[in-house]
């Protein structure tokens, strides 16, 4: 080592200085930037194998006939012990599925405080919290009706009533979506609504629930509306110029596509648009109106459940094989046989002009849903909005009609590529046929961004599609304030494991992504050599680790990752997101639902252990809604009460 001007002496001490000893090496950080969050530790690696997925006593160990004191301290020990919670406020821990007790053995089984519970659907407004469940067949449990207490960061919800579950028999339908409400119509008088769309792998039902807003108990309801297929997740949309009307834009993943019993020439669009309220007096409706449909497929998208040829080509490329590796039980790596391109979930702009969507593995893209927001819900009906209602079939056959392919812009609902000027340019042009088809095909699949293949990523692919709130592109003419980023997450089981991924729709016919987030098991060597064995060493049940639904802020994310709990991500640099917080729960389960924020609260439905309230105290929290800010969701227009 030289340094120029030093004297030997000198070089010595200088040189001992520049070895740091490596304890000092890990303590030191210093942040030469203004970033509220300054120095952060790695993303934190959830440590399976020291947590139990199973009841547990005061010591924090297995134990089945533990009390539910002892099972609550044993958790708070965990909690302390095993760094489970950074950055967070673990505030209540709220059973939702009571266990039950063997007398002959004393053994607890079947609850929340067991791992074994069935949390599902959440839904938050006014003072009202509602709770769904998977049920299934032998289980048809209601929804749980709580109270919010007037201090509610010391008292936890209390639970007032319930609701009984949709089935058929003895099969209890899926809660999947619970949203709650709470509007002024033009009558002045407060109203809450909950809405819930529940159902079985075959069957789809939504309801609309008229709610005391004083006991958060039902005093009526609309009509079953029945989707003649599996719908899944939902948006409720309250329109900014209408406080009366209330829509609902529903995913058909798995059920769109399926023939329309009323029409066997037609198929059950992708995503519907419902009115669930009487525009002109805020009434729920007894029967939700059909506004509009959008199908990917029909508007020359990849077809639902495409198969590769004989040689594992799909129409977009390969998939990666990692179906020769195994993790420690045996079971095989990742590889995909089929590709659903079916749309999973998806997100409102508060104006409602726009839809982002999450479509599977068809990848994300965005809707023009101008038609819908601009127009009355009666005029859509009556045709008097001169759009649309369905998509316009343009690919059928392997082939695309050009002769059909302009029309789609008039569509109720349909993807921003058919509205940029030089396309519509060039489809009213004297080019030929088959370079109108080639054109339009280019554009339309450069509008989606879509990374499967090569990741594989079964059963679901892009999974959420949430936009960033408070942060307009600054692109020209963006006089909407259309957002410049969305947020993705991508559901997938086996190894190895997708991550979170942020967008760029600065133009929004060509998105781009820009960032991505990850937690250390979407690695795929440590995904192959996660524990499977409870702390003791017995076989543990299986947990699922996949992200999963996100409510998102101008600067944070917070990400329910299932096995990998709630995520706090910085986003404030979208190139580069990163976690500042983490709270993941005991016994181990799966932070599945939105999480909702209520005056400066976070809850979330674990799908094992039921119901959590904590307060976010990490980097950038002065931004988050505070006390008397209303209900912040990803799912629906928010704020909302």
């Amino acid at each position: 080592m030289h340094i120029a001007g030093l004297t030997s002496a000198a070089l010595l001490t200088a040189s001992a200085a520049l070895v740091w000893p490596a304890s000092n090496a890990i303590a030191q950080c210093v942040d030469h930037s203004d970033d509220p969050a300054g120095c952060q530790p790695s993303t934190f690696d959830t440590p399976i194998g020291g947590m139990p997925s199973v009841r547990v006593g005061r010591d924090g160990g297995l134990d089945p006939t533990s009390s539910e004191d002892d099972v609550r301290a044993g958790v708070a020990r965990l909690e302390r012990e095993l760094n489970l919670f950074r950055n967070f406020e673990h505030l209540h821990w709220v059973v939702t599925v009571p266990s039950v007790r063997d007398e002959a053995t004393g053994e607890w089984r079947g609850g929340d405080l067991d791992g074994a519970g069935d949390a599902r659907g959440l839904g938050i407004a006014g003072d009202c919290l509602f709770v769904g469940h998977r049920n299934g067949p032998g289980f048809t449990r209601a929804i749980n009706i709580f109270r919010l207490q007037p201090d509610p960061a010391n008292e936890p919800p209390v639970e007032v009533g319930e609701i009984p579950a949709m089935a058929i028999g003895n099969e209890g339908f899926d809660d999947r979506e619970l949203r709650a409400l709470v509007y002024t119509p033009s009558n002045g008088a407060d109203r809450m609504i909950l809405v819930r769309n529940a159902g079985t792998n075959t069957i789809g039902w939504l309801e609309t629930y008229e709610i005391d807003m004083e006991t958060c108990l039902p005093t009526g309801k609309s009509e079953i509306h029945d989707f003649n297929g599996p719908s899944h997740e939902f948006y409720l949309w309250h329109d900014p110029a209408n406080a009366n009307r209330i829509l609902v834009f529903v995913a058909m993943f798995a059920g769109g596509g399926l023939p329309e019993p009323s029409d066997p020439s037609l198929r059950i669009p992708d995503a519907i648009v419902l009115a669930i309220t009487d525009e002109a007096t805020g009434e729920i409706l007894p029967n939700p109106r059909f506004l509009a449909g959008f199908s990917l497929q029909d508007v020359g998208g990849p077809p639902v459940n495409e198969r590769p040829d004989a040689t594992g080509l799909f129409a977009d490329g390969r998939f990666a094989d990692f179906s020769e590796l195994e993790n420690l039980s045996g079971q095989a790596g990742n590889f995909q046989t089929r590709q659903n391109n079916m749309l999973h979930s998806l997100s409102v702009s508060d104006d409602g002009e726009r839809v982002y969507v999450a479509g599977g593995n068809a990848g994300f893209y965005v809707l023009n849903s101008e038609a819908i927001a601009q127009n009355t819900d009666a005029d859509i009906v009556s045709g008097d909005a001169y759009c649309n209602p369905r998509s316009t079939v343009v690919a059928g056959g392997g082939a695309i009609d050009p002769s059909l392919l302009a029309e789609v812009a008039n569509d109720c609902l349909h993807m921003v590529v058919n509205d940029d000027p030089g396309l519509a340019a060039f489809l009213a042009s004297d080019a030929s046929p088959a370079a109108k088809a080639a054109r339009y095909l280019v554009l339309m699949t450069r509008s989606r961004v879509d990374v499967h293949p090569p990741y594989s990523s079964l059963p679901t692919g892009i999974h959420s599609a949430v936009f960033v709130p408070g942060r307009p592109t600054r692109v020209r003419g963006n006089t909407k304030e259309r957002p410049a980023y969305v947020w993705l997450t991508d559901e997938n089981f086996g190894c190895p494991l997708m991550h979170a991924r942020i967008v760029s729709v600065e133009v929004e016919a060509t998105p781009v992504m820009v960032g991505a987030f990850a937690v250390p098991d979407n690695q795929l060597d440590e995904c192959l050599t996660q524990a499977n064995t409870e702390p003791d060493g017995e076989v543990r049940r299986r947990v699922f680790q996949q992200n999963h639904n996100p409510t998102v802020f101008a600067n944070l994310v917070f990400n329910g990752w299932y096995g990998h709990g709630l995520r706090a991500i910085d986003i404030s640099n979208p190139y580069t997101p990163r976690e500042v917080g983490h709270a993941v729960t005991v016994p181990h389960g799966m932070a599945r639902t939105y999480p909702i924020f209520k005056d400066g609260l976070i809850y979330w439905a674990d799908s094992d252990t039921g119901l959590h309230v904590a307060r976010y105290t990490g980097p950038r929290a002065d931004e988050l809604p505070g006390p008397g800010s209303g209900t912040y969701e990803s799912n629906a227009t928010s704020p909302h009460r």
